[in-house]
C-alpha cells in the first residue's frame, strides 16, 4: 500500500524514512543523572511542549530524532540533536503529502508495536543533518530546504515514532 501512495502523492520527489523506539525508563535516567543539561543537549524549548510530561516529552523527541537520524543515514560529523527542531502541528511544504504517506505507514508500526501513533510534529532540519539529507535526497541543490514530519505514540515504557523527510525549494517553505 505505501509503495502505491508514495507514487500517488510526493510526485516522484524523494523521501526518507525512519522508525525509532525508545525506552522511557533510559530517557529518565538520563535526564536524573544530567538534569537540565541532557534536555538542554537533546531537546529545544518548543519539544518540551510535545507533551506536559517533561519526561515523556523528552523521549518524544529523542525518538523522532533517531527516526530522523536513521533515515539521513546516521550521526555525519558536526552532529547535533539540534539539527532538527520540531515546528509543531503546523503546515508546511510537504504537508499536504507527507500526512497521507505517514497515515498510510503507521498502521504497519501500530500493528507491529501495538501503541498509536496519535500525536504529529512538522520538523525543519539545520546544521550537518542537513546536509546528510540533502547528499541523499538532492545532490546539486545546496540551497534546498529539508522539512519532516513525525507521528508518534506511548504505552506503558515505550514511545514508537515513524518520520519522514524531504528537501524542499526555498519558494515552497511557507513557515508560519
Amino acid at each position: 500500500m505505501i509503495d502505491t501512495l508514495f507514487g500517488e502523492v510526493t510526485g516522484g520527489r524523494p523521501v526518507l524514512f525512519g522508525v525509532d523506539i525508545v525506552d522511557i525508563g533510559r530517557v529518565t535516567r538520563a535526564i536524573a543523572y544530567s538534569g537540565p543539561a541532557y534536555l538542554r543537549h537533546v531537546t529545544t524549548p518548543q519539544e518540551h511542549g510535545l507533551h506536559p510530561d517533561a519526561e515523556l516529552a523528552a523521549a518524544a523527541s529523542v525518538a523522532v530524532k533517531e527516526c530522523f537520524i536513521k533515515a539521513v543515514g546516521g550521526r555525519p560529523p558536526g552532529f547535533s540533536w539540534h539539527d532538527f527542531r520540531a515546528r509543531g502541528d503546523v503546515p508546511h511544504a510537504a504537508r499536504e503529502w507527507a500526512g497521507p504517506l505517514l497515515a498510510g505507514a503507521a498502521p504497519e508500526v501500530e500493528k507491529t508495536t501495538g501503541i498509536a501513533l496519535g500525536n504529529t510534529s512538522a520538523y525543519s532540519v539545520h546544521g550537518a543533518s542537513h546536509a546528510a539529507a540533502l547528499t541523499r535526497l538532492a545532490p546539486g541543490r545546496p540551497a534546498a530546504a529539508v522539512v519532516g514530519e513525525a507521528r508518534w505514540g506511548w504505552a506503558g515504557d515505550r514511545v514508537v515514532a515513524l518520520a519522514i523527510l524531504t528537501a524542499t525549494t526555498d519558494e515552497e517553505q511557507r513557515w508560519p
